[in-house]
C-alpha cells in the first residue's frame, strides 16, 4: 500500500468516525434517554420504580397509613343522625388527592342499618373528622365501622410548622338554638375557595356529642373570616371542649 492510498484511507476513516460521532451526539437522548419519573424503571435518585427521590409520587413504604381513631352516630332528631369518624394522619409532607370512605352502621343485633360513602380532602399531620349529616335510620344505631380507601400519595408544599389556614377565637353560645363561633385565618398570599370547616363538641367524659360543618366560599390572601355553626335542638349539656378543623387541601399550598 503506497503513501497516497494510506492517506486516502486515513481521511476516509476519519470522516466515518466524525459522522458516527456527530450522529451519536445528535441521537444520544434516543439511544440513552435521560431518567424520568415515568419510565417504569428505578433510576436516578428514585427510592422505587418512578417514586421517591426527585419524583413527586411517594413510594408506598414511605407513606404512613391513615387510621380511624373512633366512629359514632350522633342523634340530631328522631330517626336522624350525624355520622362522624376521627381520622389520624401522621404524614407531614405528602397526601393523596382524595380519601374515599365507607360508613357501615349496625344495630344491637349486628345487622346493617345503612351504609353511606363519600370522599374528602385529608389534611396533613394531625387528626381530622369525616362527617355525614342528617342520615335517616329506622333503627337505633349501636356501632359504626369506618373503612378508608386512600389513593396514591404525592409530595406537597404545605408545612405543618407554617400552616396555610389557622383557627382562632372559638366560643360557645347556649340556648334553644346552640351556636359555636370561630374565626379562620388565611396566613399566606394565596386565595382559597370552598374551604370546608368542621366542628366537634365533646362532653365532660371527652365523648363527642355533636358535630357541624360549614364551607367558606372564598378566603382571600391573608384574610380572616368569622364563621358559625348552629344546631336545631337544645343540648342537654354545654361542651367542655370544642375542636374546629379547617379541611385545607395541602395541594393548594404555596412555597
Amino acid at each position: 500500500m503506497n503513501w497516497s492510498t494510506k492517506r486516502k484511507l486515513t481521511y476516509g476513516l476519519s470522516l466515518v468516525f466524525a459522522i458516527l460521532a456527530i450522529s451519536f451526539y445528535t441521537f444520544r437522548d434516543n439511544i440513552f434517554p435521560a431518567p424520568t419519573c415515568f419510565d417504569k424503571k428505578q433510576n436516578s435518585y428514585e427510592s422505587g420504580v418512578d417514586c421517591g427521590g426527585t419524583c413527586l409520587l411517594m413510594c408506598k413504604q414511605d407513606v404512613i397509613p391513615l387510621t380511624v381513631k373512633w366512629s359514632r352516630a350522633l342523634p340530631v332528631s328522631p330517626n336522624t343522625y350525624d355520622i362522624v369518624a376521627m381520622i389520624s394522619n401522621k404524614n407531614i409532607n405528602n397526601a393523596s388527592r382524595a380519601l374515599t370512605y365507607l360508613f357501615t352502621v349496625y344495630d344491637k343485633n349486628g345487622q346493617i342499618i345503612t351504609t353511606t360513602t363519600g370522599s374528602t380532602v385529608a389534611p396533613i399531620n394531625g387528626d381530622f373528622p369525616i362527617i355525614k349529616q342528617n342520615i335517616k335510620m329506622d333503627k337505633m344505631p349501636k356501632e359504626v365501622i369506618t373503612q378508608l380507601f386512600d389513593g396514591l400519595h404525592y409530595k406537597v408544599t404545605e408545612k405543618p410548622t407554617s400552616p396555610t389556614v389557622r383557627q382562632v377565637n372559638t366560643r360557645y353560645e347556649a340556648g334553644d338554638i346552640p351556636r359555636v363561633f370561630s374565626s379562620i385565618i388565611n396566613t399566606k398570599r394565596v386565595t382559597i375557595s370552598n374551604l370546608p370547616v368542621r366542628a366537634v363538641l365533646y362532653d365532660m367524659y371527652d365523648n363527642a356529642f355533636a358535630v357541624g360543618e360549614t364551607v367558606i366560599p372564598f378566603l382571600d390572601k391573608e384574610q380572616m373570616k368569622d364563621i358559625s355553626f348552629t344546631w336545631g335542638m337544645t343540648f342537654k349539656q354545654s361542651p367542655t371542649r370544642i375542636n374546629i378543623y379547617p379541611i385545607f387541601d395541602p395541594f393548594e399550598a404555596v412555597k
